[in-house]
């Protein structure tokens, strides 16, 4: 049971980084009135993020965003 406890303290921890580093982040970037990406809504096999993927960076650039994003995320052996 101590060991639960640990890692739910481990996990909120890093729940709260998450959250002040995007804070941080929209803050920045709100502040700095740059024109960026908008989120698409539409599922990708519905045209969803068409015009980042027709660019000629942007299949490398969302594997890549993609491998970064996933190397965060725990895993079982990691932990």
């Amino acid at each position: 049971m101590i060991w639960d406890f640990w890692r739910k303290k481990q996990l909120e921890e890093a729940g709260a980084l998450a959250r002040r580093q995007h804070s941080e982040w929209l803050t920045r970037a709100l502040a700095s009135r740059r024109a960026f990406p908008r989120i698409p809504t539409r599922r990708v096999d519905q045209g969803g993020f068409q015009g980042q993927m027709e660019r000629k960076a942007g299949p490398s650039r969302a594997e890549t965003w993609w491998r970064l994003a996933l190397d965060r995320v725990p895993t079982e052996e990691s932990e």
